[in-house]
Parts: C-alpha cells; structure tokens; sequence
C-alpha cells in the first residue's frame, strides 16, 4: 500500500542530489584504481555536469520564483478521476501539502492485480518552489546508475524527458516489485509517478498518458 509522508517528497530531492554526486564520486575512485588516465577523463566530466547542473538550477530558480502558483482547482485538474481508466480513490493537495509554501497534490489509483499507482505534482512556482524543482533538476543532470541486489536506479530518458528511475528487485519468487520515475514538465512541474506492483517499464508506457493539457 503507498503511504505519503509530510516531507517524504521534499526529502526525496535532497537525497536524489546527493546519490548522483556520491555516485559519480564512487566511479572516479574506481577508475583511478585501474586507469588514472581514465580517472582524469571521467572526473572532468562530472565536473562539467555539475558545473551545468548548477547553472541551470540557478536559471531556474531565477525563471520561476516569480511565477503565480497554481490555485488548488488548476492543481487538482491534472488528476482525472480515470486515469489509463483506473479510478481515482484518494486525493490530496494545497499550497501547503508537504509543511511548507509549495503548490502540490497527490492522487492514488486503483489498478487491476491488487495494483496502486500513485501521482505526485508539484509546482515550481514561488520562492520555496523553485528552490524544489530546481535542486531536482540539477540532479538530473548528473550521469548516475546504481545496480544492487535490491534495486537499480538510474538517470535516462523517458519519452523524452529526463528522468530519475527506481525499479526494486525480486527477493523471492513471487515478491511483488515496485518502481519509480520523477522528471521535469515544461521547467516548472515536478511529476512523479510510483507504482506498488509496477514495473518500470510499465510506468514508462504510463507518462504519455498523463493529463498534461491541465498544465499551463
């Protein structure tokens, strides 16, 4: 079952930035141990796309936080009661939904096979929003790719955006598998879709059919 916590979404960015750094971090130390060379070559690019990173979380925030927020009948319009033609079984949203001066909402919906999608948006608008999307957008920016024996995370693209992708792994036969996929709409909107029982690839099919026509 998908619980939200109170600042699970703005915790989840603040993380997401330091796996990506941490994670290029990681690469460059294995490298050196085999290649300084290549350790040399690798680190320098990290460095430029940290260094882009910044530059367009800086960009962004400057772009953005000037920008009228949602109002909570615009907001709650990007959740159907039908989406992909499952119903709508929880919704919640406001300028103040995470604990802080953000414009965001959540909906749960009901798949079939005991399935649970759950939709996140949030707006990037205002002083506090930008600072939110930003920073996600600065770690998108990052080449990062992590395989554990639980799950694989990964920055790609997803049907033509950029993306942050989780899928867990199976730890026994007939566990069920969940998967994540976070990205950026029209440099202002943080989506994020989860799925408890999802594959990830399924998630992937799911983005086009977001209702992204609500979003101006």
């Amino acid at each position: 079952m998908i619980r939200v916590s109170k600042f699970a979404w703005i915790l989840t960015l603040s993380t997401s930035i330091l796996v990506a750094c941490n994670g290029g971090k990681g690469s460059a130390e294995s490298n050196e141990e085999t290649d300084q060379r290549t350790n040399q070559v690798d680190g320098a690019g990290s460095f430029d796309n940290l260094q882009d990173g910044a530059s367009k979380m800086e960009t962004m925030q400057a772009n953005l936080k000037n920008i009228k927020k949602l109002t909570n009948e615009e907001l709650k319009a990007f959740f159907p009661e039908n989406l992909n033609g499952w119903p709508r079984s929880a919704y919640s949203g406001g300028n103040q939904a995470y604990g802080v001066d953000v414009a965001s909402g959540n909906a749960v919906y009901e798949a079939p096979d005991d399935k649970e999608l759950m939709l996140t948006l949030t707006d990037g608008a205002g002083e506090t929003g930008a600072a939110v999307v930003s920073l996600m957008a600065m770690s998108l920016t990052m080449d990062s790719e992590k395989d554990s024996e639980y799950e694989m995370t990964k920055n790609e693209d997803v049907q033509g955006y950029r993306a942050a992708t989780r899928e867990t792994k199976p730890q026994q036969e007939g566990s069920v598998v969940d998967s994540d996929i976070t990205f950026i709409y029209k440099e202002r909107y943080l989506v994020k879709l989860e799925g408890d029982g999802f594959k990830l690839d399924e998630l992937k099919d799911l983005v086009a059919k977001l209702n992204f026509a609500a979003l101006k």
